[in-house]
């Protein structure tokens, strides 16, 4: 880790054990650590349903959602 080969590291962490990073990488100065749930505000929220409308729809018109990754 302190190999010099990486200069930094951003993890979405969770509550369960597979989820959580070491006790010395979490407090790494070269790491952020930010929980699986920061992406739950309002806007994003907001966002998300709206995204998610949108490819039912082309998905009703018979078209392949914007950005399909295994189209």
């Amino acid at each position: 880790m302190n190999s010099g080969n990486l200069a930094g590291a951003a993890l979405d962490v969770g509550q369960a054990p597979n989820q959580m990073p070491t006790p010395s990488l979490a407090v790494h100065p070269n790491v952020i650590a930010t929980p699986h749930m920061g992406v739950q505000t309002p806007q994003s929220t907001k966002l998300k349903a709206l995204e998610t409308v949108e490819q039912v729809l082309s998905l009703v018109q018979g078209e392949l959602p914007h950005n399909a990754l295994n189209p």
